[in-house]
């Protein structure tokens, strides 16, 4: 409803505000193992440091689980029993990190599983991540109670 003030200008009362905005945000989680990796990442800083933290911003960032692959976010293909996921940056010649992450039991919490820097060891490290990072999705959740994908 709207009137005018004295002055000329328009008075509105309102009864209801709605916001059309979605504000929930997945939680971000992680192993051991990656904590072990961030805590290296805070003490060597520079580049790393840097851009492990900007592809947490981006997991933090998330508000489901991507519905399709994007340069940033692309599955692991070698992952069998897990759908992970990889967290990646553009280009950088100092650095190419990565994050290897999953929702393993629903789209509100999103674990990071393994973190690395590719450029030292290159692609061959995705069938190791793939089978480490595997495992700790089954003991995730075995620890908070849930069962694995398959249902066991």
């Amino acid at each position: 409803m709207f009137r005018a003030d004295k002055a000329g200008l328009p008075q509105y009362k309102l009864d209801v505000v709605l916001t059309l905005t979605h504000t929930i945000k997945v939680i971000v989680d992680w192993t051991d193992e990656f904590d072990r990796w961030l805590t290296h990442a805070e003490k060597q800083g520079g580049r790393l440091l840097v851009v492990a933290t900007a592809l947490l911003q981006e997991l933090n960032d998330l508000r489901a689980k991507p519905a399709e692959e994007t340069a940033t976010f692309k599955r692991v293909r070698q992952a069998r029993r897990h759908e992970l996921r990889r967290v990646a940056h553009p280009f950088d010649p100092a650095v190419a990190v990565r994050i290897i992450w999953g929702f393993p039991s629903d789209d509100q919490v999103v674990i990071a599983l393994v973190g690395f820097d590719k450029k030292a060891i290159g692609d061959v490290f995705y069938a190791s991540a793939a089978v480490r990072g595997e495992a700790m999705v089954d003991a995730w959740l075995r620890q908070k109670g849930g069962s694995d994908e398959r249902g066991s």
